[in-house]
Formats: C-alpha cells, sequence, structure tokens
C-alpha cells in the first residue's frame, strides 16, 4: 500500500514566559502564562506493516520536551535564556529537537505551537 501519509501528534503544557525587548530595548513583556498545545504534523512516504510512523515513539518524545517546559517559566530553560521564548521559536525548538528522529521515509513538514485556543505559530521546515 505505497501512498503518502499524514500524521499528527500533539502535547500540551503550561508554562509561563515574558518577551525580552517587548515594549523597547531593556523594557520586558511582563511575565504571564499560556496553556500550550503542539502539533507535529508528519508525512510518511513509507509504510511497513501498515504502520507509516510509530505514535507511541514519537509521542514520548514529545512528552519528554513538553514535560521540559511544563509549570516552568520557559525564560529559565535553554536555549530561551538567550532568544525570545515567542511561539515561533518555540515552533522551531521543538523542530530542532525531534527533526532527525522521526521514522525514515518519514519527516515532519509542520509544528504548530498554540498559545491558548486562539493563536498559533507554524514552523515549515
Amino acid at each position: 500500500m505505497a501512498g503518502k501519509y499524514q500524521i499528527r501528534i500533539h502535547g500540551t503544557f503550561e508554562s509561563a514566559h515574558y518577551l525580552y525587548d517587548y515594549h523597547g530595548p531593556g523594557k520586558n513583556e511582563s511575565l504571564h502564562g499560556h496553556s500550550y498545545k503542539v502539533e507535529i504534523f508528519i508525512r510518511s512516504v513509507t509504510l511497513e506493516n501498515g504502520i507509516g510512523v510509530d505514535f507511541v515513539k514519537v509521542q514520548k518524545k514529545l512528552d519528554v520536551l513538553t514535560g521540559e517546559l511544563d509549570h516552568k517559566c520557559i525564560n529559565a530553560v535553554a536555549p530561551f535564556k538567550e532568544i525570545n521564548p515567542t511561539a515561533e521559536n518555540l515552533a522551531r525548538h521543538f523542530f530542532d529537537k525531534l527533526g532527525n528522529s522521526i521514522a525514515e521515509g518519514s519527516f515532519i513538514y509542520e509544528v504548530r505551537v498554540w498559545e491558548g485556543p486562539n493563536n498559533h505559530a507554524s514552523y515549515f521546515p
């Protein structure tokens, strides 16, 4: 059964953050929190035994990454001590950490990070 498949894995975490220089140089945004959701969209072009990507393996890796941010101030976690913890940078961060760990014949084509139920940013490698 050759073909193309889309797989979606998602995770959630609760965190606080503030943006650096949001109100001008040296004027950071106030600390505030969000209920985040991370969606990983994977394209699979091969199937072995009817499995494009092992959901369980990818979910475990994503759970480790979201766990590193859950109930923390994101600004205190590398690399966000140095870069703004925006939804855009978070999406890139999740891709950088997961991108090479997807099954052969499959690849991440979008990472979407939601800050609450209404707003999200996507990273397309």
